[in-house]
């Protein structure tokens, strides 16, 4: 299955401290993880922006920064939990929901690829007089894609909250509906209710 995702974009934001001797060596890591970023070397940059954290893990901007370094490596899982750490420093940045609906969007949709390296196993199913493919997956598998691809929705449906007249608004829209279309498929092949607030 192709990945869905919307890979737009995605920027560091600088850090903007200088309250104390650590805040001044969180800059100075996240410049240089900023200057690494630019040429390439993610690796380096995930380097110092961890450091930066070590230092001091209060700062938003740090791990944000760390966030978007751990999907650029494709690091899914490490990059949600760091925004999931950030919104609660900051749950009013925008780009934040964005970055972490692309995260949970790529966690959910690695079982359909994990799946699909074991096996070619896809099933027709027929929903609204159109053949659709649903790959057969575990139970368990299925409940955690159409629970992430949810998470994702809601985390997009934020970021058009908070920002309404974003430039890439329809692009946005689009991807939520797709994602909806392919939890639909999920749950009502393995029988998984979906959160009604992500149905809205």
């Amino acid at each position: 299955m192709k990945k869905l995702s919307l890979f737009l974009a995605i920027l560091f934001v600088s850090v903007l401290c200088t309250a104390c001797i650590n805040n001044i060596a969180v800059q100075e890591l996240n410049n240089k993880a900023q200057e690494y970023m630019q040429k390439g070397d993610v690796k380096s940059a995930i380097c110092r922006l961890e450091s930066s954290v070590d230092l001091d893990g209060s700062i938003f901007e740090t791990r944000y920064n760390l966030a978007v370094a751990y999907i650029e490596a494709q690091e899914f899982q490490k990059a949600q939990k760091e925004l999931e750490e950030a919104l609660k420093i900051d749950p009013e940045y925008a780009d934040a929901y964005f970055s972490l609906a692309i995260a949970q969007e790529n966690n959910a949709l690695k079982v359909l690829e994990e799946d699909e390296d074991e096996q070619e196993d896809i099933e027709i199913v027929v929903q609204d007089n159109e053949q659709e493919e649903v790959e057969n997956i575990s139970k368990e598998d299925a409940t955690y894609l159409v629970k992430t691809l949810d998470e994702a929705i809601k985390s997009y449906k934020k970021y058009l909250e908070l920002k309404p007249q974003c430039e890439d608004k329809e692009q946005v829209l689009n991807q939520i509906s797709s994602l909806e279309d392919t939890m639909t498929k999920y749950a009502q092949k393995y029988e998984i209710e979906i959160e009604s607030s992500s149905k809205e």
